[in-house]
């Protein structure tokens, strides 16, 4: 049975038609996935991951409007921050999503309050990174402080996480499973930099932190509106 074809002049066997439906019903395979096949594209490029940030909007229970907002470059990961967007509001629509987190510290909110960027103050805006499963290789073993003398612009915590439940949401897997964003764009109340990975071995999505004036080879920014390549 497990050889036997279930279309004539096909290869197409039903035990992978069973294994097919399975990775459609547990998310494995999307709409995405499923229209690259069709088209004969890659279904698992990165150049077919579109994230859909009306929906990931709509499951912030936020009412928007992208008129103003230009997201028109496909080459990068255009994340888009509304005023009301939050921290907190976003990793409990990510646990909502049964996505374990763990963090640093409770109240993100409260605890990261300093930002390269805040819509709270200068409005919404649109910021873009690298169209990549990692953060940029060319920024590893650089600290904060290495980063800020050399005008790199990076990624701030906020940013970090609505780019985690967009890809997640486009192809239900996670970024950085196997280095660490390093959120230079933000601080914490004590002047440390957040990061954040996603753990494949216990599966769950760290929001952690590093001293500004420290490095690791595993540890990369993700710059803004750059290429950076190793």
């Amino acid at each position: 049975m497990a050889t036997k074809t279930v279309v004539a002049g096909s290869s197409v066997t039903a035990s992978q038609l069973k294994d097919f439906f399975r990775q459609v019903d547990d998310g494995s395979i999307n709409g995405i996935h499923m229209q690259a096949i069709l088209e004969h594209r890659n279904p698992f490029g990165l150049d077919n991951v579109v994230i859909d940030w009306v929906k990931v909007y709509e499951l912030l229970r936020m009412k928007v409007d992208f008129s103003h907002m230009d997201m028109s470059d496909q080459n990068y990961w255009s994340v888009p921050v509304f005023m009301g967007v939050t921290m907190n509001k976003v990793v409990q629509r990510l646990r909502d999503l049964n996505i374990e987190v763990s963090l640093y510290a409770d109240d993100l909110d409260k605890g990261v309050p300093t930002n390269d960027r805040d819509h709270a103050k200068d409005g919404d805006y649109v910021v873009k990174f690298n169209k990549t499963i990692e953060a940029d290789p060319g920024l590893k073993d650089k600290s904060a402080n290495d980063l800020k003398k050399e005008g790199v612009n990076g990624i701030t915590l906020l940013e970090r996480l609505l780019l985690e439940f967009g890809y997640f949401l486009a192809t239900g897997n996670h970024l950085d499973v196997e280095s660490v964003t390093l959120c230079s764009g933000s601080r914490y109340s004590g002047g440390n930099v957040p990061l954040v990975n996603w753990n494949p071995d216990n599966r769950k999505l760290y929001v952690n932190w590093y001293n500004v004036t420290n490095a690791d080879f595993n540890l990369r920014a993700r710059a803004e509106g750059r290429s950076i390549s190793e």
